[in-house]
């Protein structure tokens, strides 16, 4: 056998089930998912530029993009005709970037290893047609892109872009004949995206070793792991909304979709596909309510759920004369449940505001392997690799085994605001507290992640015209309470921007944030990150 095909046929079953990668949710979420692991999504302020300038305040601050209302607050379109007067339409540009080095030390001389670098971009754009009628109808989506450079091994890099389009239509209006306490809403969902992965070399210089630049691109680790995505994912929904009394709004929620997933890794000699159709099920409940005429509340759940399997397709070729290694069937099972709690209390009292919020998370994925005798899985494909006559035995992977992945999370957090005197701003502050753990069936327990911060923000009307706003943040996490040295340290400044001519049609909201980590803890290779996002918002009104 030659050492060429041996390599090819042990590279195909090197690794050849990665279970993270098959457990790892990969519904039309990889964009936000990835965000959330670079710590650069902005949610729940994507639609509030204003408070991301004021120190990224989240309970306080009363801004018109984060009350609690049955669309700001919940997301509920049954709440879109009455979340104002007017129609609007507003456009939201946002870019954020992230870095990572820490200490290289070579011989007596210290340089730098560059372990993050990413960039990510996102257009969005809300349109709503209100009518006297309390009728609405319009669209909500965006369209982002992202590319991040983190490091894969001692010498290599992992290159991945993705690209999302998002869309949501809506029509929504009091339902006849129901004395205008009823609301209903119609949606449409869709979504696309696409990720790319690869891998290359560093870029090494008299400075250190970096990420992001032209290094020399290698072969993926392995055949069987896909290295591109492509998800479709396509959906309905329906909710209903009822107004109680003056004190309470009841609403309820269905949403039905499903993705369409095809991951894939090519080149000349070999092709792997790992395919897979994912229906969802969520569904929706929100109660809205105020007690007298300064507390407003409001609760929102969710809970969702999938069942699919995943199906698996290889063929490499062994050389001239020689017959290919080739195979398709099941891979899996995977089934998902879900559930996410919202809790949100303000309180004003003339000058002085008071804002609190609690909340939850809970997802579990579990991973079921085919039957022992299915002759057409991959577990079986591996027995016939391994039996095969002149392939390498010792480079087998485990096969697909039964796991179960638990996550959960909360966050709490409060904080109180001040109109200063004259109506000419708001300052405010804020205090957030946060706590996650993974259990999983193969893994075991861990890692536990908790976390603090303390956020403050100033917002002050230098003119009748224009608004400024200045902030500062301070947090620290603990990205495993299970292990030491990984207790992080990290300081931000915020800046904001506000235009509002009176009597124009338009307006413009701009916010900064830019922040440092460094570890808090006495590791000589001093790791260290900044973030920075910028977000905009241009609005008028007809």
């Amino acid at each position: 056998m030659s050492p060429r095909r041996r390599v090819r046929l042990s590279a195909l079953v090197i690794s050849a089930l990665i279970l993270a990668v098959m457990a790892a949710p990969a519904s039309a979420q990889f964009y936000e998912a990835a965000l959330r692991s670079l710590d650069l999504s902005p949610d729940p302020l994507a639609r509030s530029p204003r408070l991301v300038g004021m120190g990224r305040l989240t309970y306080v601050g009363n801004d018109p993009h984060n009350r609690i209302r049955m669309w700001d607050f919940a997301g509920n379109p049954t709440g879109i005709a009455e979340a104002e007067s007017t129609s609007t339409f507003e456009l939201r540009p946002l870019t954020g970037s992230a870095s990572g080095v820490r200490d290289l030390r070579a011989g007596a001389a210290l340089l730098e290893r560059q372990d993050l670098a990413a960039r990510a971009t996102r257009f969005g754009f809300e349109g709503w047609r209100r009518t006297s009628g309390n009728t609405a109808y319009g669209v909500v989506g965006d369209f982002a892109s992202l590319r991040s450079d983190q490091l894969y091994s001692d010498d290599t890099e992992r290159r991945s872009q993705l690209g999302m389009p998002r869309a949501m239509p809506v029509l929504t209006g009091h339902l006849p004949y129901a004395s205008g306490r009823w609301s209903y809403a119609l949606r449409l969902l869709y979504s696309g995206e696409s990720t790319a992965d690869r891998y290359l070399t560093l870029v090494r210089n008299g400075a250190g070793e970096y990420l992001g630049r032209d290094g020399m691109e290698l072969d993926p680790p392995d055949f069987f792991r896909p290295t591109d995505y492509d998800v479709r994912s396509l959906g309905a929904g329906v909710a209903l909304s009822a107004y109680v009394n003056r004190w309470l709004t009841a609403a309820v929620g269905v949403d039905r979709s499903g993705s369409d997933i095809a991951g894939t890794n090519e080149d000349p000699r070999h092709a792997s596909e790992v395919s897979e159709k994912r229906p969802y099920g969520t569904g929706q409940a929100t109660l809205i309510g105020r007690i007298g005429r300064e507390i407003e509340w409001g609760v929102d759940g969710r809970g969702w759920r999938s069942s699919s399997e995943q199906r698996w397709a290889f063929s490499i070729s062994a050389g001239i004369g020689q017959d290919p290694l080739t195979g398709r069937g099941k891979l899996l099972e995977r089934e998902e449940t879900g559930s996410a709690l919202r809790s949100r209390v303000r309180w004003v009292h003339g000058p002085l505001e008071l804002g609190a919020g609690f909340n939850t998370g809970f997802r579990r994925i579990t991973i079921t392997p085919p039957a022992a005798g299915d002759p057409t899985s991959f577990n079986a494909f591996r027995n016939r690799v391994f039996y095969r006559s002149n392939t390498d035995s010792l480079a087998l992977s485990d096969s697909v085994v039964y796991n179960r992945s638990d996550e959960r999370s909360w966050e709490a957090g409060g904080g109180l605001a001040w109109r200063l005197l004259g109506g000419r701003g708001t300052w405010g502050a804020e205090f957030h507290r946060r706590h996650g753990v993974l259990d999983q069936v193969v893994g075991g327990h861990g890692p536990v992640q908790s976390g603090w911060d303390i956020r403050t923000g100033l917002e002050y009307a230098c003119t009748p015209v224009l608004s400024g706003r200045v902030g500062y943040l301070h947090r620290w996490d603990d990205r495993d309470l299970l292990t030491r040295q990984n207790e992080f340290l990290g300081n931000g400044l915020t800046l904001g921007l506000g235009i509002g001519p009176a009597g124009s049609a338009w307006s413009f909201e701009s916010g900064y944030v830019v922040e440092w980590q460094q570890a808090d803890y006495g590791d000589p290779d001093r790791p260290r990150s900044s973030r920075q996002q910028l977000a905009g918002q241009l609005r008028w009104t007809f």
